[in-house]
This record gives C-alpha cells, sequence and structure tokens, in this order.
C-alpha cells in the first residue's frame, strides 16, 4: 500500500498537499466573495443606500424622478417628482403616473395631496395646486411593491411626455 502516509510521532498522518492548496483556494474565493457582498450590501444592492438611488431626466420633459433601483417586497419604497416652472401653468401641474406601474404597487401616499385624480386606460393624472404661479414643485408618491422581480413604471406629465423607470423588488 503506497499511500501517502507518513509517520509524525505516534501518528500516522495522509496527506495531499495538492488538494490541500486547492481548498485553500476555494476557502479564499469564497471569502473574498463574502467580502464582496458585504460590501455590496451596504453600498444599496439590496436596498437602501447610494448604489440604489438613481434620478431619470429627460431634457424635453420638465420634470425629475428620484427614486430606487432596488427594494424589498412589501417594503416602502418612496419616488420623489420635481416638476420645474414650466410643468406647472397658473399655479397648477399635472403628474400622469401609468396603470402598468400602479397595478403592481399599492399606494400608501401621494404627497401633497392632489386636489384632483383623473383616470385613463393608460394610467392616473394627477393634479396639484403649487403656491405662486410659475412656480415647480415636488410630489412625493409612497409605494408598497406587490410583486417580485422588475417593477417597470412610467412617470410624466402626459403618457407622450413621460419618463420610464425600473426598479428589482426582492423577495
Amino acid at each position: 500500500m503506497a499511500s501517502g502516509l507518513k509517520r509524525i510521532g505516534d501518528l500516522d498522518i495522509d496527506q495531499d498537499l495538492a488538494f490541500q492548496r486547492w481548498t485553500w483556494a476555494v476557502q479564499r474565493i469564497a471569502w473574498a466573495t463574502m467580502g464582496l457582498l458585504v460590501v455590496a450590501a451596504g453600498l444599496g444592492l439590496f436596498g437602501h443606500g447610494p448604489l440604489s438611488r438613481t434620478v431619470a431626466q429627460d431634457p424635453s420633459i420638465p420634470l425629475t424622478l428620484e427614486y430606487e433601483r432596488f427594494g424589498r417586497y412589501q417594503s416602502p419604497l418612496t419616488l420623489r417628482v420635481r416638476l420645474d416652472r414650466e410643468a406647472a401653468r397658473d399655479d397648477r401641474a399635472s403628474l400622469w403616473v401609468s396603470h402598468d406601474f400602479l397595478t403592481q404597487v399599492q399606494l400608501q401616499n401621494i404627497t401633497p395631496e392632489p386636489d384632483t385624480q383623473l383616470l385613463s386606460p393608460t394610467g392616473v393624472t394627477y393634479e396639484f395646486r403649487f403656491g405662486a404661479a410659475g412656480s415647480g414643485g415636488q410630489v412625493t408618491l409612497d409605494v408598497e411593491p406587490q410583486v417580485i422581480g422588475a417593477l417597470r413604471g412610467r412617470v410624466g406629465l402626459t403618457a407622450s411626455q413621460a419618463l420610464p423607470f425600473t426598479q428589482w423588488i426582492y423577495p
């Protein structure tokens, strides 16, 4: 029997140094992967954090959307829409939200509260009254995702002037 048994003191020890080096390499890769996952989670890859926050805007649409790329199923998410001066007529402004998005979330709160809501086959248009004529404003939508996976939506002044966005919802 020509095994790799080596006598150390009173012990017979079987050594396979090639296998041992391979397991050490696998362990180092596993530790590095776990470390990267912890850092990524801290930066927001799985939820709140700098990697998660993003802004959507288009020069031809007078609004800006701030949202988080990643969220959790049935956990609060906030969308902030800044309406530029060009979006307001007199002291009023409209915000259209796609039907596809609204059917995948539960709308918890809209701040400020809209004066009117107009339903259409493509979405809902909320009308707001802001202070001074010609000034912009900010609208905050607090939602809870009711789906797992890709959550796609559009927000704009109208269906034809809308910003598309996608959020990834974890279980």
